[in-house]
């Protein structure tokens, strides 16, 4: 190789080395989004009182839940479908966890919750499903789901996945008027662990396809 020649390679090298190195930098990767932690709170029943007034909320109504085979009855947790949801949540990179009734809400980040009703066949109105009185009619059984600000109003979800009069028995503020999103969660193919993880993925698919809704109607936007 003669000595033009060499440098004329030496020249080239250090110039494609300069680059790679700036387009190195240009490419750095971004800082991953900051995401709020998300806290599932399990799941309750209708109290039935469609005034909203007195009665108590019925809590844990999973554990009522069986399949409609009866060759293949399967009576799920409390915490079963709350904690599925949490999971789910995990696995898309969410920071969450379940929470139950009982135990005190941390001060920040999304509350997911939701409740299960019925529809009276004859007059349309929400009620209260007939497997909490033992009764099992898992193919009348619905479910919505909210969300809500934990930084600004627990009580009050800002955002609702299916009928907002199903939450309005359990009650919310006076007034209380959230943005809502025509969904639909089947139950009466709940018969097993694996169908509760079905559902919760369809649950966590829900809220993450409306992600940018969410942020939009959340609290002090």
């Amino acid at each position: 190789m003669t000595h033009s020649s060499r440098t004329l390679w030496l020249t080239t090298a250090i110039a494609l080395g300069t680059a790679a190195l700036a387009a190195a930098q240009t490419a750095a990767p971004a800082a991953p989004q900051n995401r709020r932690p998300v806290y599932v709170q399990d799941f309750e029943a209708h109290t039935g009182d469609p005034s909203g007034g007195g009665g108590s909320s019925r809590r844990g109504p999973l554990s009522f839940i069986r399949g409609a085979r009866s060759s293949q009855k399967a009576v799920m947790s409390a915490g079963s479908l709350s904690s599925a949801v949490a999971d789910e949540f995990k696995a898309r990179g969410y920071t969450s966890e379940r929470v139950s009734r009982e135990a005190p809400l941390p001060k920040t980040g999304w509350l997911v919750t939701g409740i299960f009703y019925a529809i009276d066949s004859q007059t349309g109105m929400i009620k209260m499903p007939s497997f909490v009185t033992g009764q099992p009619d898992p193919v009348n059984t619905k479910i919505t789901v909210s969300v809500a600000d934990l930084a600004a109003d627990p009580n009050a979800p800002f955002i609702v996945f299916g009928q907002a009069e199903a939450l309005r028995g359990q009650g919310p503020p006076t007034g209380w008027n959230p943005y809502v999103v025509a969904a639909k969660f089947v139950i009466d193919k709940v018969e097993s662990a694996s169908d509760i993880k079905k559902l919760a993925k369809e649950i966590v698919d829900t809220i993450l396809t409306n992600k940018q809704v969410i942020e939009e109607k959340a609290p002090g936007h």
